[in-house]
């Protein structure tokens, strides 16, 4: 059986080695010249960095279980920072309230200092309101306005859940954008009471541990290691092609997987498949930039968590940073801090618009206002992701089973985090089902 993957990151390199694995003859497409997608690593200085995603949920087996089998078990890494994060409101750094999921509040004392007495009280109703109706059409924002009010939905859940998918939860699907918090409406007429009932079993916090696992893994030497291990396994028995951009779906296959973002799938698609390319064309992307700094100690003081989230409703350019050398073991140095700040949401193309320059001393200034001015750092990393994070509005599902049906007399199947669940296990989880289907 002859296979064309047409993508190198994560979902297509996942699909080709278990194609490669079951001994089909496997040929992958990338367009760029390097493999990984946004799964990959830069210089920030003389240490190479995350450019993209730095962690993935450990409680969804399916990258951690990859990650084993590729012989990585070994460099599953968890973060260290005392203090998950913060929340950044009205001139304050304000703790992550302890007992917080995805921005839900599950012990409303912890809400103090941040929330308003007035807006933890309209929380509070969640624990005896009706039960809110849900339907396809539902999304984050109206969810959750309609159980905790204005003040939570956007000091709390906005940047969490927002923040998670560079996106507005205005336009986010409740059932699809943020599955754990769906699954928790489907418990218990109140939110709070369904996401109590699941605490033990994924941590009471962003980035806490659970009673018997962390939330989050990251991998010894970042999480390009993975990417490396894949293509190490696969450069023996694959054709692999590196600088190949195609222009349309290649021929002479018994099968062609398509694992690159839909707007690309959907431009690749026009002549041959245009009744899939049309519905393609209807999931929308975000767009994000990134700064990463080097700051040497003594120009400010160390941050105890893993970041700061910042609430659309503060106005910033600057939506979150991460604080590496505080996050993880592996980044820490006698010298400097390495602090990662994040900008761009869904609708939000002000940094799109910035050169590199004006975009770091935009997103310097913010990170000013938020902590502490960084002084000048000793250097400077700038990741643009263009139409890179797709959007899981309202009706999604629907429209993914309206793609699959448009293909399923075809050769194509799609794969990727435009489709059936966004973060790296479910990734790996769609790209590995999609191989076992294909091979029959």
């Amino acid at each position: 059986m002859r296979v064309a993957v047409i993508g190198g990151g994560i979902a297509g390199l996942t699909a080709a080695y278990d194609l490669a694995n079951a001994g089909a003859d496997v040929t992958v497409f990338e367009a760029s010249d390097r493999w990984g997608g946004k799964i990959f690593s830069s210089p920030v200085g003389e240490r190479r960095v995350d450019a993209g995603p730095d962690n993935f949920l450990a409680r969804v087996p399916d990258a951690t279980a990859l990650c084993k089998e590729l012989g990585l078990g070994s460099r599953l890494t968890v973060p260290v920072a005392p203090v998950p994060a913060y929340i950044y409101r009205s001139g304050a750094l304000h703790r992550l309230p302890e007992g917080t999921m995805l921005g839900v509040p599950t012990d409303f004392s912890a809400l103090k200092g941040l929330i308003s007495e007035t807006g933890i009280e309209r929380a509070e109703l969640d624990l005896s309101l009706p039960a809110t109706p849900i339907s396809s059409a539902t999304s984050v924002d109206d969810y959750c306005r309609a159980r905790l009010g204005d003040e939570v939905t956007d000091v709390l859940v906005d940047p969490l859940v927002g923040g998670i998918n560079a996106s507005s939860i205005k336009h986010l699907s409740f059932e699809h954008g943020a599955a754990q918090l769906f699954a928790a409406a489907q418990r218990s007429p109140s939110l709070v009471e369904g996401l109590r009932a699941a605490r033990s079993k994924v941590g009471a916090t962003l980035g806490s541990a659970g009673k018997n696992e962390p939330v989050f893994y990251g991998l010894e030497g970042g999480m390009a290691t993975l990417i490396e291990a894949l293509v190490d396994h696969l450069e023996p028995r694959s054709d692999l092609r590196l600088g190949s951009p195609l222009v349309e779906l290649p021929p002479g296959f018994d099968s062609v997987i398509v694992a690159t973002e839909a707007h690309a799938a959907a431009r690749l698609m026009e002549r041959q498949q245009p009744e899939a390319s049309e519905l393609l064309h209807q999931i929308h992307h975000a767009s994000v930039a990134q700064v990463t700094m080097e700051i040497p100690k003594g120009q400010i003081e160390p941050l105890d968590a893993s970041g700061i989230l910042v609430p659309r409703t503060e106005g910033m350019l600057m939506t979150a940073c991460t604080w590496f050398s505080t996050k993880w073991a592996q980044y820490a140095s006698p010298d400097h801090f390495l602090v990662r700040i994040t900008s761009g949401r869904f609708h939000d193309q002000r940094a799109a618009l910035l050169g590199d320059t004006e975009l770091i001393n935009q997103l310097t200034r913010d990170f000013a206002t938020v902590y502490a001015d960084p002084g000048e750092p000793h250097s400077v990393r700038v990741v643009r992701w263009p139409n890179a994070f797709p959007q899981y509005q309202p009706g999604h599902a629907a429209l993914v089973d309206e793609i699959d049906e448009a293909l399923s007399e075809s050769n194509v199947k799609v794969i990727g985090n435009s489709y059936r669940g966004i973060g790296i296990p479910a990734t790996i989880k769609l790209a590995r089902q999609t191989a076992a289907a294909v091979l029959g």
